[in-house]
């Protein structure tokens, strides 16, 4: 992926000039030069042991540009604007003057790549409406110029920014699109490394199932190509989606791995960002002296690094820490330490444990109002978090057009519920200070909290059952005809076109036959997983019968679903089955329509690709048929 360092690396300052020559026994040529910066543009530079070795690998690139090729000249310098940079302000130079140069050879590929370096360089110089507005003069330039690969990029390094920035919305909806790009471009490397950006959007978004899906398709993934840098950041992250579900055990567990990997690389950032992770665990384990000596080691470790960006999560445990010890001055101190960067970060999750931590040790030291000052700012925190948590996503569920009312209006009600929830808990340690009513009010939270989470799960569930297929787990003959409706609809509301595909297994009755239903039951299940995988995420697919699925394109013309339903083809065709039976193998047949203004609904829609389908059938199978009457 284009300048992937921007968010998983760290660049130190350049000690040679930055277009010094590879050495001279490099033979410079157009085919060596395309052929190593494809490798290095997909995730090759990311791979790279040490940044001494990343360096190397461009100044080897350099070499093997021929000379006076201005195109080749802007490609280089792309990739090195976004790895061989510790110095914003160098950056910042750098890319100015990269685009200068880019516009001037009128390179549309360059000048976008060169915005998105300006972004990365403003991060830290500039306020975020800038930031935002040098990635988004990229992805217009790469949309633009018909560049899907440089157009995911941008999606790829803007919803980072987003989900930095808390808004997990904007930031999951650019970061699955920048997926989808990937995915059809057949950038498999960079669709999957995505994977891990997602999870941490969903998770930092609340929905930890999701996160969990995400994850462990990434870890998959980083396993299978030996990346140490994604699979560190995979597993801290599965280390801190154990927390959020309050398994505390599972969570140090994940944090002992990543420490071993981190030990056995000597990367001492590595060392130090765990044992900062693995504080919290210990805290709320009550191994508070356990926890104090893991924290000095992060504290010992970022400092030799000249580290301090964690400088305010470190006060934070530690005072956290000495209060489980009662040691609630010392806390004061710590936390009075983390205030000025928490308060200026705009994070309020980590607001709000501040205040809440704080109000505790201002509690036990007999100052109730600077403690009931702290209550009503850890509540006002905990309010912004929920209406922000409730806004997001909602806007999400609309951008994946999941409009089922009455699941968004539970979710509604139980964030509503928790906040007040929250309140109660907040206001009776206000008023009391007794731990019996503190007691109490956990445990009612915790007896509703039961309560909803199980109605919603069960809700869920009860959900997905009525709407999928069991066999083959895409959706069943009930709720495809349900979407074919509402997508008829909508697309006759909207004026926007609507294509149909029908399918059908060939020769299902024989593979029956020979080798058995259950043998049957497994290629049923492994082509509704294929066709699944290769369909757009908007796209609709369910089984009718047996054999039998029916495919829904919205806003498609006839075309592009020719192109699509081709592409199922051959899919299918490609299938390996030699695990299922020896000698095993199937193809589908389908047709094709388009909705036309004259069709009663979808079962004359329906019937059309059925006519298509039974031609296809005829023909010869394993083909596409049209109905264009």
């Amino acid at each position: 992926m284009l300048l992937v360092a921007w968010q998983h690396g760290h660049a130190v300052p350049v000690q040679k000039p930055a277009d010094a020559p590879a050495p001279a026994s490099t033979p410079a040529s157009a085919e060596a030069f395309d052929a190593m910066h494809r490798h290095l543009n997909d995730l090759g530079l990311a791979t790279q042991p040490s940044h001494a070795q990343v360096l190397q690998r461009l100044a080897e690139l350099a070499g093997l540009r021929p000379a006076g090729d201005t195109v080749r000249d802007l490609r280089y310098r792309a990739l090195f604007c976004g790895w061989a940079f510790e110095d914003a302000k160098a950056q910042l130079s750098y890319a100015d003057a990269g685009l200068a140069r880019a516009r001037a050879a009128r390179n549309g590929e360059a000048e976008a790549s060169f915005h998105y370096c300006r972004a990365s360089a403003l991060e830290t110089l500039a306020p975020t409406e800038e930031v935002m507005a040098a990635y988004e003069a990229g992805i217009a330039i790469a949309r633009r110029i018909g560049n899907d690969r440089l157009l995911a990029d941008g999606f790829s390094l803007r919803g980072s920014r987003h989900s930095l920035l808390q808004d997990q919305a904007r930031a999951i909806r650019d970061l699955l699109e920048a997926q989808r790009l990937y995915r059809e471009g057949g950038f498999t490397s960079d669709s999957e490394a995505l994977l891990l950006d997602i999870a941490i959007s969903y998770r930092r978004m609340g929905d930890l199932d999701k996160a969990s899906d995400y994850l462990r398709q990434n870890e998959a993934y980083a396993r299978a190509i030996g990346d140490y840098h994604q699979l560190f950041s995979n597993l801290l992250q599965q280390g801190y989606l154990a927390e959020d579900r309050g398994e505390v055990d599972a969570a140090l567990d994940f944090y002992r791995t990543v420490l071993g990997m981190a030990n056995e690389r000597a990367s001492e950032y590595d060392a130090a960002s765990v044992h900062l992770a693995m504080a919290w665990p210990y805290i709320l384990r009550k191994e508070y002296r356990r926890a104090l000596r893991i924290i000095d080691a992060a504290r010992t470790q970022f400092a030799a690094l000249g580290d301090h960006a964690n400088d305010d999560m470190i006060a934070l445990r530690s005072g956290q820490a000495h209060a489980g010890l009662g040691e609630h001055a010392r806390a004061m101190a710590e936390y009075n330490k983390a205030a000025v960067a928490l308060e200026n970060s705009g994070n309020r999750r980590y607001q709000a444990l501040l205040y809440r931590a704080r109000a505790d040790s201002e509690q036990a030291l007999g100052r109730d109002a600077a403690a009931a000052a702290d209550l009503e700012r850890y509540i006002e925190a905990t309010e912004s978090l929920a209406s922000a948590e409730r806004s997001q996503r909602a806007e999400l569920l609309r951008y994946q057009f999941e409009d089922n009312h009455a699941r968004m209006e539970n979710e509604r009600l139980a964030s509503e519920q928790a906040l007040r929830e929250r309140q109660l808990q907040a206001l009776l340690q206000a008023r009391r200070w007794q731990w019996t009513a503190m007691a109490l009010a956990g445990i009612l939270l915790l007896l509703l909290g039961g309560l909803v989470v199980r109605q919603l799960t069960r809700m869920r569930r009860l959900r997905e059952m009525a709407a999928t297929d069991p066999l083959t787990g895409v959706a069943n003959r009930r709720s495809i005809e349900q979407h074919g409706d509402e997508a008829i609809a909508r697309a006759r509301a909207s004026g926007l076109p609507l294509c149909a595909l029908a399918l059908d297994v060939d020769h299902f009755k024989t593979i029956n036959d020979n080798h058995g239903h259950p043998c049957g039951d497994q290629v049923l299940a492994r082509i509704a997983v294929a066709c699944r995988d290769a369909l757009r995420h908007f796209d609709l697919l369910g089984r009718t019968g047996g054999e039998e699925f029916l495919v829904l394109l919205p806003d498609t013309r006839l075309e592009r679903a020719l192109s699509i339903a081709e592409r199922l083809r051959s899919t299918v065709e490609a299938l390996d089955f030699s695990d299922i039976a020896d000698g095993l193998a199937t193809t589908i047949s389908i047709g094709v329509v388009e909705l036309r203004a004259g069709d009663a609904g979808l079962q004359e829609l329906v019937g059309r690709a059925d006519s298509a389908l039974y031609r296809a059938k005829g023909n010869g199978r394993n083909r596409v048929e049209v109905d264009r009457a």
